[in-house]
């Protein structure tokens, strides 16, 4: 995307980008070297925004029009480039029209339709085009030249290779020089041969039809061999052949020739007989322009910008694992989350046995030593006080919650995330979320900030769905049991933040 005309950064250009780059990706390197490249990791910037809010269509209508991205385009591709971009836009709404618009989708849409584009050659443009007649199925032109009609049917050099029918079934052979043919390679040199014969009279039928109003068809044959010494199954001599025993009827004339000797048959459709139009026709009168066509574009409805509030990328793992692998750090915060999740269910009686057997059953992960600790870490927070209430008869673990957070003056957020655990009761509500940071921070400043604003998104939407109820969020460390609620003041603070442009 880069090298592409939207950018239009050069092989050097992307060297110093990707250069000693470590384990950074390419769009973090691009933004570290900023300074280098303002204008290209603006434009990235810009264009990643609109994908979170805007339709497949309309970001790249905007791209493509507004943007630039057509004229950068054309510059370097030419005109040739505008079949393509246009249908490129319809294949957009057209996806929009079966879809629900979303930019990932229609990449993954797009890429399993195999498109083609044909071009409009109805279309007028001062050009000349070069087209294979298979390419040009389908398709007219006002005038079309057969440049190349005088070459032999089965190309320059006959296949070699020869489909044979033996007694014992189908067979292949390598044919040489047509004077040594046995009587098989014979027969199918002859096969061959019309199969070729019969599929250029196919394509010549597609080449002619696909003139609307002048057809002209040339050649070049050796200069020793006369117009008409060619192959007499090309098109040349074919066409050459039907005008020249055409030539006393009234529809052909022989024109003079054209300075080189040549001369020149032309079948022409006015020499027809055609019945004139009566002089009683009224001319035609042009009808009013209807109403709508001058009135603006209605502005399209704002869409919500979709966010995860569970979505805390830019954590930094090596700090959440404490010296262990990322891979390691995750599958051990899975196992406590797991035991938390489901030991309130039990009798306190059962729940370090139950807690035993099933980090018995993942040994394979985690080491002993890991299982015993997660074990403690468990059962420490759930036999803790200051955790009884979101464990408590009525509490509820894993809650999703999806919902709409409006903003002033901009896109809604369409809000999709997971409560660890939340209580409900008649005065408050108390969100409980699980963290295994190890070490766990000590204080609100160390908390990394997707934390706080993963719960300021939890206590928006649920003080939308009970209103008048205090909604309190705590975040539970499991590396040192401990609760941390997190004051109204600072979540209050992420969320306006977070309604900012």
């Amino acid at each position: 995307m880069l090298k592409s005309p939207l950018f239009g950064l050069t092989d050097d250009d992307l060297f110093r980008i990707a250069h000693d780059r470590g384990f950074l990706s390419l769009r973090a390197a691009l933004f570290g070297k900023a300074g280098d490249f303002p204008q290209a990791a603006d434009r990235l910037k810009d264009l990643t925004d609109a994908a979170l809010r805007e339709s497949p269509f309309t970001f790249y209508a905007r791209l493509l029009g507004a943007g630039g991205g057509r004229k950068r385009i054309l510059a370097r591709l030419g005109p040739e480039a505008n079949d393509a971009l246009d249908e490129f836009l319809n294949l957009a709404l057209e996806y929009e029209r079966r879809e629900t618009p979303s930019l990932q989708g229609f990449v993954a849409w797009l890429r399993a339709a195999n498109a083609e584009v044909k071009r409009d050659m109805e279309i007028a443009r001062d050009e000349v085009r070069v087209m294979t007649v298979h390419g040009a199925k389908g398709l007219e032109a006002h005038t079309v030249i057969l440049a190349d009609t005088t070459t032999r049917p089965q190309g320059y050099k006959p296949p070699a290779l020869l489909d044979v029918s033996l007694p014992a079934g189908n067979g292949v052979a390598w044919a040489k020089a047509q004077d040594t043919d046995p009587p098989l390679v014979e027969i199918a040199r002859g096969k061959a041969r019309q199969a070729a014969i019969d599929e250029s009279k196919r394509l010549l039928y597609v080449a002619m039809t696909r003139a609307e109003q002048r057809l002209v068809i040339c050649g070049t044959a050796p200069k020793s061999e006369g117009s008409f010494g060619i192959d007499p199954q090309c098109w040349y001599r074919m066409i050459g052949d039907a005008l020249v025993q055409s030539a006393d009827a009234p529809t052909i004339e022989m024109a003079s020739e054209d300075g080189d000797g040549t001369t020149m048959w032309r079948l022409r459709k006015d020499m027809f007989d055609f019945p004139q139009p009566s002089e009683d026709v009224q001319p035609r009168t042009e009808a009013a322009l209807p109403g709508w066509i001058d009135t603006p574009v209605p502005a399209e409805p704002i869409r919500a910008v979709a966010i995860r509030p569970s979505d805390a990328n830019d954590i930094d793992w090596t700090h959440a694992g404490a010296g262990m692998g990322r891979e390691y750090a995750l599958e051990r915060g899975l196992l406590l989350h797991r035991l938390i999740q489901s030991l309130p269910d039990l009798p306190p009686a059962q729940r370090a046995a139950a807690a035993d057997e099933f980090l018995g059953r993942n040994r394979d992960k985690v080491s002993p030593a890991d299982c015993a600790e997660i074990a403690a870490q468990a059962l420490a927070i759930l036999d803790d006080a200051q955790f009884a209430p979101l464990f408590a008869p009525g509490s509820r673990a894993e809650v999703p919650l999806t919902g709409m957070l409006p903003r002033d003056g901009l896109a809604p957020y369409s809000i999709t995330g997971q409560i660890d655990r939340l209580v409900v009761t008649d005065s408050e509500v108390l969100i409980g979320d699980y963290k295994t940071n190890r070490p766990a921070p000590a204080g609100l400043e160390d908390v990394p900030r997707a934390y706080r604003r993963q719960l300021a998104l939890y206590r928006a939407l649920l003080q939308r769905i009970y209103p008048g109820r205090t909604v309190r969020a705590a975040l539970i460390w499991t590396d040192n049991a401990t609760l941390m609620e997190l004051p109204q003041e600072a979540l209050d603070a992420e969320l306006a933040d977070l309604s900012q442009p």
